[in-house]
């Protein structure tokens, strides 16, 4: 409100500086003024000023149509009349600018209800193409035009004019006779005007006419005339003109002393001419010597006084100048804060909003799906107390009971993480031993770290003894969290240090990882509700488990802080105040629990090795439990580790997660494509990723199937097996035919793209034979078959059902049809026991089970 009274100043200061230097500037075309500037216009064409005539005509021009209203109907008169002037300044001087300008002129003219401009629009065009061979056509219509228009406007010059333009056109297109009797018509009208200088011309012009049509004894009849009237009326350059054409025409004629005595005439009246126009010159020249003088003395005293103004309006020009810059940069740099501050005001007030629906949303999720978490963690129990000797089940049930709480404890993570919110948290202080506390929590996670075959290491110089008081539900919490995390974002083999030590005023736990680290750039984020790691490329947890833990540690007085390196791992420090119940002693306790490595395990090799790499120990142990009873299972727990043990091992079938750390399954298979020998492993990417982009980019990097999370076992082990069994016919046909393999692999590649675009465009052909394919690719039948086995196992028959297959499987899983029936018609499978059997046997699943989900 404070500066409103300042920026009105500005403006009127603004405001006067533009009315004050506008005077300075020359005057601008006016309603006023327009038939001065105009009449100046037309004085700088008639002295042939290209520069000055153009310029003042094209800004009269602009004037005019801005402001049509001012002029109304007169408008396009004024305009026409502007473009007649620009014609006339080119003419003969710049025919494509004349030309361009005449056509401008008769356009305008026509829109006109003035006969009589339209005339000078269509003469002035005649006089643009006069003598230009080629248009003698065009001459001639122009000249009917301007006959035309004449008549109406009964403008005798005009008409006059007019005959004249079509004399000389039919002369121009070989027509003699009719030209004779519009140059006799030009004379008849001219006689009835009282201008004796125009009829001297006109007989002067007609006498060119009969020149051009040779008739030499005609053109000297109308020079004499012409020569006779400008005797009368004595202007010196039309006598010269005809005494011109009268000598010449006498002397073609052989009438010499006639001829000589014209000459003379035409000297004399030359010279005549030219001394009158020097005298003419001189007086002018010395009049305005003379004015010139007088008007340097007012000029002298006039500038004397317009430097004392102009010095004077400099200066306030400046200070103005400088007065403006200051206060619109002020005013930038107010608008620009103001503008911060409204973002910053704004943002913060979506953050708070988003959060608060984030929260609500959470909140809600969590208390939902307790109710069934505890339904189906009750009946797990219960069926754990029922199985009775079945170590198998049980231990399913057992992995089974053991997510189900993982869960329950994400959602009871959310509903803390809501109670900070609520300001409803409270500290709850009990004794415990502390060394025996952190010890249980940190080797409680042997299973998990066995896994990974991650060594576990537990260190303390405090006795068992000494007991404190700590918060120990929520020191357990952040603890396991704390471990979780080391295990999950360590790579397999390596080590997770847990330390322990007293200080006289602080409790110190240290959980040490020697895995992928945290950049620089994210240390300070980490502890962000939400936030998900950049540099990492696995995917686990909601971003809220280091947040509560970083919260917990805050409500108890304490703090957690982390150090890492990128790669090299990291360490996070739990420091709290602590009250010592009992004595401290300080003894060295170590304790290193190792697993031994997977290599050191014998296991009965089967008839196929898979390897398995998945970032989640959970997920892993479950796909090792399906495959096991059927392949030999290696593991691994991101792509680096995967992509070192294919370079040492041969595998015949790799399934892989998307999202891990280090090297994710996408970057798993660019690096297996650079390397001949291992590309053709057939992977499966198993993954959580739905997106259709993220299909497309496994496809189109080459792997041979995706699989989204949950999926059904038994579809699963049929996609591995039919896969492992093609790659096995492929294998061994290649060892059988290595000589009719062809040089130029790629070719091959694209033949069976277009192989399976064939395929695809006759799918639901229940007749397609193999024979169609190779005629149209132009290969024999034993070819295609050669070509099939070498780059899928499958014959071409097989190749052909499992185009099919897929197709179904895609239209049964899209739920594009309501029936089996649709999806079989679709396909070009009649048979329904023969699609149900093929499609089990291919998929693991009968095709019925995708209708009866909806």
């Amino acid at each position: 409100m404070k500066t409103k009274p300042f920026y009105k100043s500005a403006l009127f200061l603004l405001l006067s500086f533009f009315l004050m230097t506008s005077s300075l500037f020359a005057q601008e075309i006016s309603q006023d003024n327009y038939k001065e500037k105009y009449k100046e216009a037309v004085g700088f064409i008639r002295k042939e000023n290209l520069e000055k005539g153009s310029n003042l005509t094209y800004k009269l021009i602009d004037y005019l149509r801005e402001n049509r209203d001012i002029y109304a109907d007169s408008t396009d008169i004024l305009l026409s009349k502007n473009y007649w002037n620009l014609t006339n300044l080119y003419l003969w001087k710049n025919q494509e600018l004349s030309l361009k300008y005449a056509d401008s002129t008769i356009t305008i003219a026509l829109r006109t209800n003035s006969p009589g401009i339209k005339q000078r629009a269509y003469s002035i065009k005649y006089y643009c193409l006069y003598d230009v061979k080629g248009y003698e056509k065009t001459l001639d219509f122009l000249a009917n035009e301007c006959i035309k228009y004449s008549l109406l406007a009964n403008n005798n010059k005009m008409l006059g004019e007019s005959y004249m333009h079509k004399c000389n056109s039919m002369v121009m297109l070989g027509k003699a006779s009719e030209a004779t009797s519009f140059c006799n018509q030009a004379v008849d009208v001219f006689k009835n005007v009282n201008d004796e200088g125009y009829l001297a011309s006109v007989y002067n012009n007609i006498g060119n006419v009969f020149t051009k049509k040779k008739e030499t004894r005609r053109a000297l009849e109308f020079y004499e005339k012409s020569h006779e009237i400008a005797l009368r009326i004595q202007p010196a350059i039309e006598i010269s003109k005809s005494a011109r054409n009268i000598a010449e025409k006498n002397e073609e004629l052989r009438n010499f002393k006639k001829a000589a005595t014209f000459y003379k005439t035409y000297g004399d009246s030359l010279e005549s001419h030219m001394n009158k126009v020097i005298d003419s010159k001189f007086a002018e020249a010395e009049s305005k010597y003379q004015v010139e003088q007088k008007d340097k003395e007012i000029a002298q005293q006039e500038l004397e006084i317009e430097q004392q103004k102009n010095t004077r309006n400099l200066y306030i020009i400046i200070s103005l100048i400088i007065f403006i810059v200051v206060f619109i940069y002020l005013q930038k740099r107010f608008n620009k804060q103001k503008r911060q501050k409204l973002i910053i005001e704004n943002s913060l007030e979506k953050e708070q909003e988003i959060n608060v629906m984030r929260a609500k949303f959470l909140g809600n999720i969590s208390h939902e799906i307790r109710t069934p978490l505890t339904l189906i963690s009750g009946n797990i129990q219960m069926a754990l107390e029922e199985i009775g000797e079945n170590k198998k089940l049980k231990e399913h049930l057992d992995n089974a009971l053991l997510n189900s709480k993982k869960v329950i404890d994400d959602a009871n993570e959310i509903l803390h993480i809501l109670k900070f919110d609520k300001s409803k948290q409270e500290v709850y202080y009990r004794s415990v031993s502390i060394v025996k506390f952190s010890k249980r929590i940190f080797l409680s996670f042997e299973s998990a770290a066995k896994a990974k075959e991650i060594t576990l290491e537990y260190k303390t110089n405090v006795t068992s003894e000494v007991e404190v008081q700590i918060d120990s539900d929520k020191v357990e919490r952040i603890l396991n969290n704390l471990i979780t995390n080391a295990i999950k974002f360590s790579s397999s083999t390596s080590s997770i240090i847990c330390s322990l030590a007293l200080t006289d005023d602080q409790l110190e736990i240290s959980i040490q990882d020697f895995g992928i680290g945290i950049s620089i750039e994210e240390k300070n984020k980490v502890f962000e509700r939400f936030y998900q790691s950049k540099t990492s490329k696995s995917v686990g947890g909601i971003g809220i488990g280091l947040a509560l833990s970083k919260e917990f540690a805050e409500l108890m007085n304490g703090d957690i802080t982390v150090s890492s390196t990128l790669n090299k791992g990291s360490s996070f420090t739990l420091k709290l105040p602590y009250i010592q119940t009992t004595s401290k002693a300080n003894p060295q306790e170590s304790t290193v629990i190792t697993h031994p490595s997977k290599q050191d395990v014998d296991r009965t090799i089967k008839a196929a090795k898979i390897l398995i790499v998945e970032d989640n120990v959970e997920m892993n142990n479950f796909l090792k439990d399906i495959f096991k009873d059927m392949y030999d299972c290696s593991v691994a727990f991101d792509g680096k580790e995967a992509y070192d043990r294919i370079l040492k091992e041969d595998f015949d079938l790799i399934t892989s997660d998307v999202m891990m750390p280090r090297v994710d399954g996408f970057e798993l298979r660019e690096l297996l494509n650079q390397i001949p020998e291992k590309k053709d492993i057939p992977f499966i990417l198993i993954t959580a990723k739905s997106l259709e982009v993220d299909k497309l980019k496994g496809f189109q990097l080459g792997i041979n199937d995706y699989i989204i999370k949950p999926f059904n076992k038994n579809e699963l082990l049929a996609r591995v097996r039919n896969l492992i069994e093609n790659n096995k016919v492929k294998k061994e046909w290649h060892a059988k035919h290595q000589d009719l393999f062809e040089k130029d692999a790629s070719f091959d590649v694209k033949l069976l793209e277009k192989v399976q675009k064939i395929v695809a465009s006759n799918i639901m052909n229940e007749d397609f034979k193999v024979d169609v394919i190779a005629k149209e690719i132009g290969y024999s039948q034993r070819q295609l078959s050669r070509l099939l086995k070498q780059y899928t196992g499958m014959s071409p028959v097989k190749f052909i059902l499992e185009i099919r297959l897929q197709k179904a499987y895609q239209l049964l899983k899209d739920k594009t049809h309501k029936t089996l029936a649709e999806v079989k018609y679709n396909i070009g499978i009649s048979s329904t026991p023969y699609f149900n059997s093929k499609f089990k046997q291919r998929f693991g699943v009968k095709p019925s089970e995708f209708i009866d989900k909806e």
